[in-house]
């Protein structure tokens, strides 16, 4: 078997109106295999997270390209991450992966550290912390170098318009999402909805008081790094904005799943040792929270993979609430790159809100069932043979 890294820089639902839990495995893998029908979605990311890749393809959906932008992550090793995950995977064959926004709009580096002496430094600055070095470089990975992220966005949007829209994930900064708006604005009204990781809401008193981890937590980089592409990305007439904020913050790896993991495959030694599961080794570690929870590095919350399980898995969503939103894109504000949200009756009219739905709360244990079970499959045959297969430890 491949061996696979989960390489982010931090850190089945068959087509049916009857909640994924009902169905034994067996059935999910072969209505996985047999959908003709699969939901389709185009990744957008900052950095690499592999559940985010495989969450979506075990629930049966077809992803129809990832790109990788800069933000946490600098613009080589966004696209160079995800080229070792979907390799890794035998993935890459099947999976298009693209170059997206190489930069902000407006936003340089120079301006970002001349607002955090303004307005304050932020703990966690992705690629424009001083102290980043690069991971990879360009002659370390392929990809599609001749069609830019953007535009295969809006190319896959636009062939399945009428039969299958597709699913925008953004879980990065808006840059490349607001590229492809820009270039064809009916990109909104074809694709079937959006969703993000970030926008975080009412977190002041964690920036103040918390500890420097807590605060680098409600740091909301995806959106800080360039507010201008999120503004124009979140109050844009999609068919739905759905948004993880908070709530991603609220699930991190537990004891419980520690032991569900190393249950599922047949000891700790196992996960350590498999090529195979790397990636769940880099969750469990130890196979104890509390010896993980000495280094905070370790016990980094689900972020991106909660949207995603949400997004292909809408049954685990336990509240949600609708509201208007706008992103402050005034550069003299302390709020530069933040959200805020009103209720619809008393959204300011001034300036254009969007009409966005945030996640409020999940059933966490259906989000680590999903979590495992993503973990634990074969993909190696998926590109060839369209299957997947339970890994059997």
């Amino acid at each position: 078997m491949p061996y696979f890294s989960k390489a982010s820089m931090r850190s089945i639902f068959p087509p049916t109106d009857i909640p994924w839990f009902f169905f034994p495995k067996t059935l999910l893998v072969l209505a996985t295999a047999l959908s003709a029908t699969a939901k389709k979605v185009f990744i957008d990311n900052d950095e690499a997270n592999t559940p985010t890749i495989l969450i979506p393809l075990f629930a049966g959906w077809e992803i129809l390209g990832v790109s990788g932008s800069f933000g946490s992550s600098s613009y080589v090793d966004s696209v160079g991450s995800h080229a070792t995950i979907l390799e890794n995977y035998s993935l890459d064959s099947c999976v298009p992966l693209y170059g997206g926004a190489s930069k902000p709009f407006l936003r340089t580096n120079e301006t970002f550290h001349v607002w955090e002496q303004l307005y304050g430094t932020l703990v966690w600055e992705g690629a424009w912390s001083p102290y980043y070095t690069d991971s990879y470089t360009w002659k370390d990975f392929s990809y599609n170098e001749t069609l830019p992220g953007a535009i295969a966005m809006i190319e896959a949007v636009k062939a399945y318009k009428d039969s299958d829209p597709v699913t925008i994930f953004a879980a990065g900064t808006m840059t490349t999402v607001a590229q492809a708006i820009s270039i064809y604005p009916n990109l909104v009204k074809e694709a079937a909805g959006l969703y993000i990781m970030g926008g975080y809401i009412d977190v002041q008193y964690a920036h103040a008081a918390g500890s420097s981890f807590q605060d680098d937590l409600v740091s909301d980089i995806n959106i800080i790094q360039d507010p201008e592409a999120a503004q124009m990305v979140l109050t844009a007439d999609w068919k739905k904005i759905i948004i993880g904020g908070n709530v991603t913050n609220a699930e991190t790896p537990s004891q419980d799943l520690y032991d569900e993991m190393i249950e599922r495959a047949g000891g700790l030694e196992e996960i350590q040792e498999s090529p195979y599961l790397v990636g769940v080794n880099e969750t469990v570690l130890s196979g104890n929270y509390t010896l993980n929870s000495v280094s905070t590095e370790n016990i980094l919350p689900f972020w991106d993979s909660v949207v995603s399980a949400f997004m292909v898995s809408p049954e685990i969503i336990t509240h949600k609430t609708s509201v208007a939103l706008a992103v402050d894109t005034s550069f003299n504000s302390p709020f530069y790159g933040t959200v805020r949200i009103w209720s619809h009756d008393r959204a300011p009219t001034a300036y254009k809100t969007g009409n966005v739905t945030i996640v409020d709360s999940i059933d966490q244990d259906k989000f680590y069932d999903i979590l495992v079970d993503a973990y634990f499959q074969n993909y190696t045959n998926y590109c060839t043979g369209g299957n997947l297969t339970e890994l059997d430890y």
